[in-house]
């Protein structure tokens, strides 16, 4: 099975994998972005790094703009408070 899609057990075609989640070469099925990643598009067989001044929970497609008062490096799954 290709990068960016999944072959269940059985199957005889293979499937896209979905935005928030990636699928190696040879994926059964697919796997959650972990936190701190991202992926916005499918047919991925990896995820992005969430920038700084954003944070990316598990299994996002997108990143989330950091709250006022709080800050995001690179590749933060959620917000920290400032110091």
């Amino acid at each position: 099975c290709p990068g960016g899609y999944y072959c269940p057990s059985g199957a005889t075609t293979y499937f896209t994998c979905p935005s928030g989640r990636y699928c190696p070469a040879g994926s059964s099925g697919t796997i959650d972005c972990p936190g701190g990643q991202y992926n916005p598009t499918t047919a991925r067989s990896s995820c992005f790094t969430c920038p700084a001044g954003y944070y990316c929970p598990s299994g996002s497609s997108t990143y989330t703009t950091c709250p006022a008062g709080y800050y995001c490096p690179s590749g933060s799954s959620t917000y920290n408070a400032c110091p």
